[in-house]
């Protein structure tokens, strides 16, 4: 083979760019882990009756806006069956806060002498817990905003009845209640209220019991009301052995299709192009999963297996077609492999698409990176391989 011709080749030049940038990717931005690797809580939120597809995706959307209003994005939800919603909690997250979060239902309440002033419905603005002035000191709280027809109604039932008690209800549950002060009692509309969970400076209860209600407040009621059904603890010691173990099981499929290969086509030199090839491809979808920051867990691992085992029979097809044509017609078998590659690829990518835009629980991660996997071997390593192969069997 003429190796300074190959690298000059756009094909191979694509390849090694696609890698170096992987390998730039993995070594500095790094490459983060699901619980089940990294280790982690599992909470099961089990609802109290089935829900419909709407209900599960709202309620998913719901629980999600939450945990983000708590400044929790590296939480993953998803539904299982038709009445489980399943939160996956990486250790560096506060799983106390989380749980006291998923403990709201989110129904909130204003009476003033058991009359409703107003409901979650009528806020329009929710801000993040704060200082808020009190009489001669401080209270800390949840300052949020009413709508004009909220504030209309509230002006209503409040009206000529200051210092009578203001009580705020949270699923059910008095959180707070605060003397009407007599400029809110005068029958116009104020929008702006507040809800006081404690004195300032609060503390770490009432700071975890603000922010769920702030983030209650912020993303609504829930369609459906949810129990914490349990609780579990993912050791990260059973992450650390498992990527021991692929690893190790890895190298032992290089290693015996390696010998298949050698022994099927009697040269071992074959072998080589296609085990830099299947390596290539695992860099990339690694380098891949860290641009995107995804998280990789034991369905994106089992998805990187496939995509490779794919990649080897795709592999075998191009040498095959090669073989069979003879030099002569090198160029024109190559063509007819990437036919049957292509249509491959697109059965297997129609397989997953599913996966993916449904997001069915921790399969996305699965969907993911074979999708990933198969257009990164059709796009970059098929070609690269298919260059080699054209140039190593031109004068066979």
């Amino acid at each position: 083979m003429d190796i300074p011709k190959l690298l000059k080749d756009k094909k191979i030049l694509t390849l090694i760019i696609f890698l170096t940038v992987s390998v730039f990717l993995i070594v500095f931005k790094g490459i983060d882990y699901g619980i089940d690797l990294s280790g982690g809580t599992v909470i099961v939120l089990k609802a109290e009756k089935p829900m419909t597809d709407e209900e599960l995706q709202l309620t998913v959307d719901i629980i999600e806006k939450r945990l983000n209003a708590n400044g929790l994005s590296d939480i993953t939800v998803y539904p299982r069956g038709n009445d489980e919603i399943i939160v996956m909690i990486p250790n560096s997250s506060d799983t106390e806060r989380i749980i006291k979060v998923l403990e709201h239902q989110g129904v909130f309440e204003a009476k003033i002498d058991n009359v409703t002033a107003y409901t979650g419905k009528d806020v329009k603005l929710v801000e993040p817990p704060t200082k808020i002035p009190q009489g001669d000191g401080w209270a800390y709280g949840v300052p949020f905003e009413l709508t004009l027809e909220g504030a209309k109604k509230f002006a209503e039932v409040a009206k000529d009845k200051a210092y009578h008690k203001v009580e705020l209800y949270m699923d059910g549950k008095l959180i707070s209640a605060p003397v009407l002060s007599p400029d809110l009692a005068d029958g116009r509309p104020h929008p702006k209220q507040v809800i006081t969970v404690g004195s300032y400076p609060p503390t770490k209860d009432e700071i975890d019991e603000a922010m769920a209600i702030y983030s209650a407040l912020k993303s609504g009621a829930l369609p459906v009301k949810l129990d914490i059904e349990y609780t579990y603890a993912v050791s990260s010691e059973f992450g650390k052995e498992f990527l021991k173990g692929t690893v190790i099981a890895l190298i032992l499929a290089f290693i015996a299709v390696g010998i298949i290969v050698s022994v099927r086509y009697k040269q071992p030199k074959i072998a080589i192009p296609i085990l830099i090839t299947c390596l290539s491809e695992i860099i990339i979808i690694l380098g891949f999963a860290s641009l995107i920051d995804w998280k990789l867990d034991l369905p994106s691992i089992a998805g990187i297996i496939a995509a490779v085992g794919t990649g080897v029979d795709n592999q075998i097809v191009i040498t095959d077609e090669a073989l069979k044509r003879g030099a002569g017609k090198i160029r024109a078998s190559i063509k007819r492999a990437f036919f049957i590659i292509f249509a491959s690829a697109a059965t297997s990518i129609a397989a997953m698409l599913p996966l993916f835009v449904l997001g069915v629980g921790m399969l996305k991660g699965f969907a993911i990176t074979t999708i990933a996997g198969v257009l990164i071997g059709i796009f970059v390593t098929r070609p690269a391989f298919a260059r080699i192969v054209e140039e190593m069997f031109k004068k066979f």
